[in-house]
């Protein structure tokens, strides 16, 4: 079987849609050498281990971008069993089967981010046509997820399936001994970008309401794009937080992981995720976290760390307050993400996810 990968966004290494891609392709390669693999890259992409079964091949395309790139670089592939984009978009011309992975439905759930359609989007939408009749099937990335989808996308049942993320525990493991401390005091950490259903907001102000000796003795470190919204910047300068909150911006995987290992507390307070890939990753690191309970995260913290609505300012300060000063309770949550984290395995994303194409391939 002939299986073509259109991996757009490897390009995007401090993107979550870039980190899936590199992690699934990485996996799929260790876990499937029965079937042919061509995975179509744009330029500046990142390297990946050569496998027998596998090709990667650049196409480049000048001058043009994603919506352009993503119906001419299959073309070049071709003939092919199925064709997958681990992201969610669509062909107007397909020579096999054709999967995507619509990782959540954001702009549909909550309707007030939607932004308005621009020309490219539209022109996307006329060339392509009825994109749900050229979908083969769909992949997603949690039970919460295959809901919003089967609730608002005319699409069916049998053609969803739930494929969990998993998570590197070679990498992702809990810092030995010797490593250098990142930053001069304790830290809460919290990883996001612009995107307003971050919440980043609510921890702001949940971390100011912190008892004084607790606060004093804590930096908060807000990594990601989060620190270019102005909105952010002057309720940290509101609050009088600017001496304890970080804003390092989108960061290295190196000093994420770093970051993930020696921090206090992991506070991921989003009102939407398809999954939440961060909370994973910090457990799998021995950080124990607070989450949101809403959308997806429940699927992903389970048992293993503290939930709080996201609109629960009081509650997740108080949650932030018990954890930072009851050694027993950090103990105790930090064992149960470890724990967890193990359950999820790129692997086994990468097995379930190979099921999908030959389930697919085999369909009339």
């Amino acid at each position: 079987m002939k299986i073509v990968i259109a991996a757009w966004h490897v390009r995007d290494f401090n993107v979550g849609l870039g980190r899936y891609a590199r992690e699934l392709i990485e996996a799929i390669g260790r876990v499937d050498r029965e079937h042919d693999y061509l995975v179509l890259m744009p330029p500046s992409a990142c390297a990946f281990t050569a496998r027998p079964n596998m090709v990667y091949r650049t196409v480049r395309i000048p001058f043009f971008r994603r919506r352009v790139w993503e119906q001419v670089a299959p073309l070049a592939a071709g003939t092919y069993d199925v064709l997958h984009f681990p992201y969610d978009s669509c062909i107007a011309w397909k020579r096999g089967k054709f999967v995507a992975t619509i990782h959540d439905l954001k702009p549909l759930v909550l309707a007030h981010h939607r932004p308005r359609p621009s020309f490219n989007e539209r022109l996307f939408s006329l060339v392509i046509g009825d994109r749900w009749a050229r979908l083969d099937h769909v992949v997603t990335d949690s039970l919460c997820s295959q809901g919003d989808i089967l609730r608002l996308l005319p699409v069916e049942e049998d053609r969803v399936t739930v494929v969990y993320p998993g998570v590197d525990q070679q990498r992702f493991a809990p810092a030995a001994r010797c490593e250098e401390r990142e930053g001069a005091k304790p830290y809460v950490l919290c990883v996001a970008g612009k995107d307003p259903t971050k919440n980043v907001e609510t921890l702001i102000d949940a971390f100011a309401r912190l008892p004084q000796p607790i606060r004093q003795r804590h930096d908060l470190v807000l990594a990601g794009d989060v620190g270019k919204r102005a909105d952010v910047v002057d309720l940290v300068t509101r609050l009088g937080l600017t001496d304890c909150v970080l804003f390092p911006g989108p960061v290295s995987d190196d000093r994420l992981l770093r970051l993930y290992r020696q921090a206090r507390l992991f506070v991921f307070p989003s009102r939407y995720e398809g999954f939440g890939l961060p909370v994973l990753e910090a457990m799998a690191c021995g950080c124990p976290v607070i989450s949101s309970n809403a959308s997806s995260l429940p699927e992903v913290v389970g048992d293993a760390g503290a939930q709080v609505d996201p609109d629960d300012v009081e509650g997740l300060a108080r949650e932030m307050r018990s954890l930072l000063s009851d050694e027993s309770r950090w103990e105790e949550l930090r064992k149960r993400g470890l724990v967890r984290a193990r359950q999820f395995s790129w692997d086994e994303t990468a097995r379930r996810m190979v099921e999908v194409y030959r389930k697919v391939a085999a369909q009339a």
